[in-house]
């Protein structure tokens, strides 16, 4: 028994956004390992190193890890979605210090939150 595969033309507009979805995915899942590995480094370490760790981020290493662990926790905080949506929406606008010193005392709290140490167990 032969078995015999036929090809077909698919219009150009569908290639081209299936090939942005598969490559959306891959750029997904980049990220997610890059925090990953970023989130298990302040898991391993001491609290105080941590803290000291977390506050020298520079801006974009510190929102893109503190949305990664949002994501993770669950929570429903009104105050970081804010602060990432307008970092999405102007990614060259610094954050104040006000914003900037409560993201990063958000992130240390949500890497010693336990909901994300079990999250990251599962991932």
């Amino acid at each position: 028994m032969t078995h015999e595969t036929k090809t077909m033309e698919v219009p150009v507009a569908i290639a081209e956004r299936v090939q942005a979805l598969i490559d959306g995915f891959k750029a997904k899942e980049i990220f997610k390992a890059e925090r990953k590995a970023v989130v298990n480094n302040f898991l391993a370490m001491d609290g105080l190193s941590c803290e000291m760790a977390v506050y020298s981020l520079p801006q974009t290493e510190l929102l893109d890890t503190l949305r990664f662990v949002y994501e993770l926790s669950g929570t429903n905080s009104k105050f970081i979605t804010n602060i990432l949506i307008q970092s999405r929406e102007n990614p060259k606008k610094v954050l104040s210090d006000a914003q900037r010193t409560a993201a990063k005392s958000l992130l240390f709290n949500l890497i010693n939150d336990p909901s994300v140490v079990s999250a990251m167990k599962e991932i």
